[in-house]
């Protein structure tokens, strides 16, 4: 209760401000009978104006709200950006927006300068596995204010929504073809299906097939996505909307990240051994061979609610279930590190690879329900107008993950297997000298040898209370709220139980966290607004350690974060830009310690303990302009100072370090061209540009060996400096060009298009160490029907 009341304060902020709110003026005009029949809170408008920049957001406040009306960033990447420019996978090659990298199919991110393991789905939990033929627009709400769906990474969180049913009959058919193999067609239909006094429904279905290589030998990719929903809107104008979608990834012979190259320098000592970067020309060849694999499948149904009980009362329901699995195999005997320039003159320079094939099953379910009220109103004469928003949500996620090695290290395949899988390389070139031999087999049950078995539940109860007003004739938008949530895990190790629990042995502990979150958003002039804003979160990991949570400190990651900065909006509304600052710290983050075992002995482990802390500070530019009604120009940029200031006892010189994988600046820029009439009428071009600056790509105690004295304090005996490694800045063009031939007598049009990215053929590695891909062109025929709006 004491927790409580120390943030009552925090949501009584919009009343302590209407009191004073000056007692002279003219109040609002009364609503017009065009704003009485107005959209559901919790659905955005469309934008006809501003390009690739919608200008409203559901995922900000979990209600419609215009982006420059928040006091923190929300950026928006739209289906039709991705059409425009061939983005046919939404992956790492993200990069667009400042601050935001390493988007992956298995959920990851990086955002302002911190890592994620999950994103959204239409507000719900979600691993990643998503295709892009289904997604509407993908929404990134930055910083710690993510905490309003619960635990987030504290740079924010990633919501791709959904396309929705529309009014207007649409079909299309797509074929996309091209370089690196692909092979795409994408179907959609969209409309009316059903009007009567009980209402109208209108529908969406979309399904794609797309296959690709990677320019290596064996590996090669195939998505199968199919997605369906039905929006019913009842004559009292609420909504109710019931989505399904299936994903199948499947993934041959997976890439792998260049190896890491030591010198020895022809010593016999390795106090001198340095890192000096890595094996890119190994990095053509694919480790695994024909008998390897790494797939993803997802299978969920989504139902949303939502009415409009009076001018005052809105509510919304929603609920998720999903069934997600992954199945790998032989994806653990990538390339080893290499040594070269080594003591003996005849030691061969060489990569092992893993002495046992393994087979990874993750079978995972669960689903949520979100409940919100929403109360919209006026005080003080209608002078003041208030948004109060109270939110129940319930997530829970199941998973089991068996893992098998191939057989006992006795086994002939295993033995013969440990014979091959050293390479020998050419020491010029870090390329194989002759044949690379693969394992020859698929996995055979009734040999295997179980490596892990666990079984995890987390169950998330949780509520938000959040307040807006608008103060000062709306001048002033001030925001306050705050969320608790309870976590319960319940966990199960059969291979390594934590210490005191049986193999099997459920442990069942419970964590809560109340985190508040407010700001406010000033308008300067008519067209200028600053905005400030404090918010704090929390994160669990989805998948933490069994033996980490029975710890008697365990605690989950907790940070706070400032967002700063000015948003305008000029010419209309054509001209739209932020510049924002922003600065966090994460602590709780998962380290290595030392612990004198036993007591008093002088004898130190190194055990792992969240109690490492993080510091990051930046700054970030959007800008969006309609500049005619032909040219749109636009672009983002992030800057991200990202270190550690606790790394744990166990490596005290990792403090300052940069973070692995945190690229300090990117960002992109682009440029439509889109004549509506005259001689080009039907014809477009884009061009856009993306820069990723130079990246660690090691731990920042990577390469570091240390002594312990018996006083427990740690002395660096030697580094091979591995963690000062970085891979280079590159920065990638794209082009598009889109015909779209006049319509004739018929509904029906045809579109042709041609993309070339990467169009200056830059050789450029991403920060995971897979080699970026060569200049491709891909070619898209589009055959589309368009009906009336009923």
């Amino acid at each position: 209760m004491s927790t409580l009341l120390r943030f009552v304060p925090v949501l009584l902020l919009p009343a302590l401000l209407s009191a004073q709110t000056r007692p002279g003026g003219s109040p609002p005009a009364s609503p017009s009978t065009e704003d009485v029949v107005r959209l559901s809170e919790f659905n955005v408008s469309a934008d006809s104006d501003r390009g690739y920049a919608p200008s409203e957001t559901l995922t900000g406040t979990r209600v419609a709200t215009k982006i420059i009306d928040l006091p923190y960033t929300v950026n928006v990447l739209t289906a039709e950006f991705f059409e425009d420019f061939g983005i046919f996978e939404l992956a790492d090659n993200i990069v667009h927006i400042g601050s935001f990298t390493g988007l992956d199919i298995g959920g990851n991110f990086n955002l302002r300068g911190f890592s994620s393991s999950f994103q959204l789905r239409d507000g719900f939990f979600r691993l990643g596995r998503y295709g892009s033929s289904n997604i509407d627009r993908m929404e990134i709400i930055k910083g710690s204010n993510a905490a309003i769906y619960g635990r987030s990474s504290p740079g924010g969180m990633v919501n791709m929504v959904s396309k929705a049913p529309k009014t207007r009959e649409s079909q299309k058919v797509t074929f996309n073809y091209g370089d690196y193999g692909t092979e795409r067609v994408t179907l959609e239909a969209t409309g009316p299906l059903l009007s009567s006094s009980l209402g109208k429904t209108s529908y969406i279905v979309t399904a794609s097939h797309y296959q690709r290589d990677f320019g290596q030998e064996f590996a090669r990719n195939r998505n199968y996505e199919y997605y369906a929903a039905i929006k019913h809107t009842f004559p009292d104008a609420s909504n109710l909307l019931v989505a399904a979608e299936y994903l199948l990834q499947m993934r041959h012979a997976p890439l792998n990240a260049a190896p890491l190259v030591t010198d020895q320098k022809g010593t016999a000592s390795n106090l001198d051994d340095e890192a000096v970067g890595y094996a890119w020309g190994l990095a053509n060849y694919n480790p695994f061979g024909p008998n390897s694999e790494l797939n993803r499948g997802y299978s969920g149904m989504t139902a949303n609610y939502d009415k409009r009980l009076n001018e005052v009362w809105s509510v919304r329901a929603s609920g998720n279930y999903y069934l997600v699995r992954r199945w790998d195999y032989n994806q653990n005997t990538g390339w080893g590190g290499i040594t070269i320039n080594p003591s003996s003159a005849t030691a061969a320079v060489q990569s092992a690879r893993g002495a046992n094939p393994q087979k990874g099953l993750i079978f995972e379910d669960g689903g949520g329900f979100q409940g919100d009220v929403l109360a919209h109103y006026w005080t003080n004469n209608r002078r003041i107008e208030h948004r109060t928003l109270a939110t129940l949500d319930i997530n829970d996620y199941y998973r089991w993950d068996p893992t098998r090695q191939f057989a006992g290290a006795t086994n002939p395949d295993i033995v013969a297997w440990n014979a091959v899988r050293t390479v020998r390389l050419n020491p010029a070139t870090l390329e194989p000298l002759g044949a690379v031999a693969y394992f020859p087999k698929w996995f055979q049950w009734g040999q295997e040898v179980a490596t892990r078995i666990r079984k995890q539940r987390v169950t998330v109860l949780g509520g938000l209370l959040r307040h807006q007003a608008a103060l000062f004739d709306g001048r002033l938008l001030a925001y306050a709220g705050a969320r608790n949530d309870t976590v319960r895990f319940r966990h199960r190790d059969f291979t390594a139980p934590p210490a005191g629990y049986a193999p099997g042995q459920m442990l069942d502990r419970r964590m809560s966290a109340l985190k508040p979150n407010f700001g406010v958003n000033y308008k300067l002039t008519s067209h200028l607004r600053v905005f400030a804003n404090y918010s704090e979160s929390y994160f669990v990991p989805q998948s933490e350690a069994t033996a980490t949570v029975a710890e008697a400190d365990y605690r989950s990651e907790v940070a706070s974060g400032y967002d700063y900065g000015f948003k305008g909006s000029y010419l209309n509304d054509r001209l739209n830009f932020t510049v924002s600052g922003f600065y966090a710290t994460r602590e709780n983050v998962l380290v290595t310690e030392l612990e004198e075992t036993p007591p008093g002995s002088g004898n130190y482990l190194t055990v792992s303990r969240r109690d490492g802390n993080q510091l990051v500070r930046g700054f970030e530019l959007d800008v969006n302009w309609r500049a005619t009604d032909t040219v749109s120009v636009g672009g983002s940029w992030g800057h991200i100072y990202s270190i550690y200031t606790d790394f744990g006892a166990a490596f005290p010189l990792a403090v300052g370090r940069r973070v692995q994988g945190i690229s300090p600046q990117n960002g992109g820029a682009y440029l439509k061209w889109a004549p509506a009439s005259g001689w080009a009428k039907g014809l477009s071009g884009n061009l856009g540009f993306t820069h990723v600056a130079s990246t660690p790509t090691e731990a920042p105690n990577a390469g570091d060996t240390y002594t312990t004295t018996p006083t427990g304090q740690r002395a660096l005996q030697r580094t091979t400096y591995q963690w000062r490694l970085r891979v280079p800045s590159y920065t990638l063009w794209n082009l598009g060009l889109r015909y779209r031939l006049p319509a004739r007598s018929t509904r029906l049009d045809h579109t042709l298009a041609i993309n070339v990215n990467n169009l200056f053929d830059l050789d450029y590695v991403r920060a995971n160490r897979l080699l970026g891909e060569k200049r491709s062109i891909f070619f898209t025929y589009t055959l589309g029907r368009t009906g009336s709006r009923r």
